[in-house]
């Protein structure tokens, strides 16, 4: 919706934010940001925009490895506030005040987590170790931006510029029946060949699932998106 943040930047040394709000092209940072979005104002964090805003909390260190907010960074940013026993990140100073909070990140690291275990468990049917191209469906996978989906790890490793999105591809199918009766001869024959994995029951879906749970990955490699992107050096927080 109109106002809700999308595009995020956080920069590697202030830890201050930069964003883009749905309804203006301009970045908050630009001069005229105030007057183009007076009419929406900034009303909150969309999925595209907290997708990036994790990845980059990420790679400007603000997050571990683990997804941890790292409470050390307070001395470097005022924006990395005290939130019970745990940190937060203060996206946006104003009305309403938007904080990223840990809960936010287990959340999404928990959601990521499932989906590269799919794809995993599907690597895994089909004998494959790595892919060469990733097709992302559905109307959230044409606004993601798809290095920051791969900077949390949401998708395996592949080469950024073979990632691409398909859209609405069940509407765009839904009219392809409608409208092609040969097409649907053909949809009939391929769904009959579609082998359903139920992820709940694979016995090696838990053990994707936990490894997926770190950003990228807790153990496998992405050497695609190391070419493309600045990883950190891995973090430990120590308890107590």
């Amino acid at each position: 919706a109109p106002g809700a943040i999308e595009r995020v930047r956080i920069d590697r040394e202030t830890l201050e934010p930069r964003f883009k709000v749905i309804g203006s092209d301009l970045w908050s940072d630009d001069p005229g940001f105030a007057e183009a979005t007076k009419g929406t104002g900034v009303t909150g964090v969309c999925g595209s925009g907290i997708i990036e805003c994790i990845a980059e909390m990420f790679l400007s260190g603000i997050l571990t490895q683990d997804g941890v907010v790292d409470g050390a960074m307070a001395a470097k940013s005022p924006r990395i506030e005290a939130d019970g026993r745990t940190f937060s990140y203060l996206l946006h100073d104003g009305t309403p005040q938007l904080r990223i909070t840990q809960n936010d990140v287990r959340a999404i690291q928990l959601a990521k987590a499932a989906l590269y275990a799919g794809a995993k468990l599907l690597m895994d049917r089909m004998g494959v170790e790595k892919v060469d191209r990733i097709t992302l469906a559905g109307a959230f996978g044409s606004h993601i931006d798809v290095k920051y989906a791969m900077v949390l790890g949401m998708i395996p490793d592949c080469d950024l510029a073979k990632v691409t999105s398909a859209g609405n591809a069940a509407g765009t199918g839904a009219r392809i029946a409608l409208l092609n009766a040969k097409s649907r001869e053909e949809i009939a024959r391929v769904v009959k060949q579609v082998e359903k994995v139920e992820t709940a029951v694979e016995p090696k879906f838990q053990e994707h699932f936990v490894g997926a749970m770190a950003i990228p990955h807790k153990t496998a490699p992405y050497p695609h998106l190391a070419k493309a992107v600045a990883l950190p050096a891995p973090k430990v927080i120590t308890p107590g």
